[in-house]
């Protein structure tokens, strides 16, 4: 049963971004995810999925792009356990930040936390807790009804926010052995939107407007994404630093590396937009600024 409040008893993260990024009530958001969460025809990826890479901007602009990327890797994976490598954007943080939330509330219900896996992770190198770098992070909290809708009540997490530092390949290659190992099917998800383009952002080296966005969209992220298809997760976390293509770069390195070590050989782009291809044709249309989106599957 979809319940339309969440509570703040302890030990429950709270969420931040409902009612802005997503909906708040649960009925509308439950119904809201499910026409979201919807797989692209002819999409051709190998049986076996070990991971996938969403954005996480308000779901009016990147929610669909987010659903594609989890509704197949429903189809091509057995786990209902995933480690979510999120982006940072509200603390600074030099190493991975795991959480101690025994569960995360969203407008569907509550998502529990793996804390034996969590634990697993903690003794990882570099790895610890810090839950104010949590408390109001949304990258990874917007996937979350969208997982619910997708993967049901047998959902388990455990969110870690990676920063981008020349370590995260490393992080992620550490965690692809431990979960190799494990013997309950677990996938990982990354969560990062790509190139920031715009003076909203500070970022014109093409100028602002059609033109600029253009190249943010065919080149810029293009470069990034194909790196990323052929799991070059440093080259990729390189890529996102020096040419500003991805605000999660560190979460993204992790997880192709990780995904790599898990037994993937390829990145499956399914969908590549930005905001402003989103807003075409509508009123609130934006041409100046943008960002990017892709759902990418890892097998």
């Amino acid at each position: 049963m979809v319940r339309a409040m969440f509570g703040s008893r302890p030990g429950i993260r709270a969420p931040v971004a409902a009612g802005r990024f997503y909906e708040a009530e649960g009925r509308r958001c439950a119904l809201q995810a499910g026409e979201l969460c919807t797989t692209v025809g002819g999409a051709a990826v190998p049986e076996a999925l070990f991971g996938a890479l969403v954005p996480h901007a308000g779901w009016i602009y990147s929610g669909r792009t987010a659903g594609i990327a989890l509704a197949t890797l429903a189809e091509h994976t057995n786990a209902r356990t995933f480690v979510l490598l999120g982006s940072v954007h509200t603390v600074d943080i030099k190493e991975p930040a795991l959480d101690t939330a025994e569960a995360w509330a969203t407008p569907m219900g509550e998502v529990a936390v793996d804390a034996q896996l969590r634990q697993e992770m903690a003794q990882l190198a570099d790895f610890s807790t810090r839950d104010e770098a949590h408390r109001f992070e949304h990258s990874l909290e917007v996937q979350l009804p969208l997982m619910q809708t997708v993967f049901g009540e047998q959902l388990q997490i455990v969110p870690c926010l990676i920063p981008p530092q020349p370590e995260a390949p490393d992080w992620g290659r550490a965690l692809g052995e431990m979960l190799r190992r494990r013997p309950v099917p677990t996938a990982i998800i990354a969560s990062s939107d790509l190139t920031h383009y715009g003076p909203s952002y500070g970022f014109i080296p093409h100028g602002a407007g059609r033109e600029g966005t253009r190249w943010a969209h065919e080149t810029n992220d293009r470069q990034l994404l194909d790196l990323i298809e052929r799991l070059d997760a440093d080259a990729a976390l390189a890529h996102a630093l020096d040419h500003h293509s991805a605000c999660g770069g560190g979460a993204i390195a992790a997880t192709v590396s990780a995904c790599r070590i898990m037994g993937a050989q390829h990145g499956y782009v399914l969908q590549h937009t930005d905001s402003t291809q989103v807003a075409a044709g509508q009123i609130w249309g934006e041409t100046t600024n943008s960002v990017g989106y892709a759902a990418v599957v890892f097998g």
